[in-house]
């Protein structure tokens, strides 16, 4: 009887303790969340960048070129000043300013022959071979590289020397530009080169 209510007595403690461990709520942990990947910054720029700005032509530059050079004649210079013509001569530019053209070989001969009559430019010294001729522009056109310059008048040298430095004064007044790289000129429709031949 007595082990009978010892076992009793054990089996009333395990239920016991078996109920207990279902009552008492296990402690679950905490979720925990997991931190958000850290996206880094964009890169700051220290400084900004530089956008150039579009090119505009300015009033001068839309209408053509302002200044030409006319070609001159220092005499006895040999090469030292300018390029040597022959006759121990060089031909020197000068800058000239025009009214804003798109038509600047017209100009800058145009600028050549309204020196007529003067055989030496201002206080330069420099000489002008065609002070003698009275020219006329009649034409002047570039095609494929050659500039083509048609005069009427007279055209007059002073001698042998001349010769050289009118036909230099002439051609370097259109070889100045990039888009000529040859040139023939006329005078009442005969090339310069007969004219100024000494053996026609």
């Amino acid at each position: 009887m007595v082990r009978i209510r010892g076992r009793i007595a054990i089996l009333i403690a395990l239920l016991t303790a078996a109920l207990a461990c279902q009552l008492v709520p296990t402690a679950r942990p905490e979720p925990t969340s997991t931190p958000a990947p850290t996206v880094p910054p964009p890169p700051t720029q220290t400084t900004a960048p530089t956008i150039a700005p579009e090119p505009t032509l300015t009033a001068p530059a839309a209408a053509g070129l302002g200044r030409v050079n006319i070609y001159l004649v220092a005499m006895g210079d040999n090469g030292a000043t300018g390029r040597y013509i022959g006759c121990g001569d060089s031909l020197v530019p000068v800058e000239i300013s025009i009214t804003p053209t798109l038509g600047v070989l017209r100009a800058a001969i145009n600028e050549l022959l309204k020196l007529e009559g003067e055989q030496v430019y201002g206080e330069s010294g420099l000489y002008n071979a065609l002070y003698l001729s009275s020219l006329t522009l009649d034409d002047v056109a570039v095609v494929n590289g050659e500039a083509v310059i048609a005069f009427s008048g007279t055209l007059i040298y002073g001698g042998e020397c001349d010769i050289p430095r009118i036909e230099e004064q002439l051609k370097a007044l259109a070889l100045q530009f990039s888009t000529v790289d040859r040139v023939s000129i006329t005078v009442n429709g005969t090339l310069l080169e007969t004219l100024l031949d000494l053996r026609g």
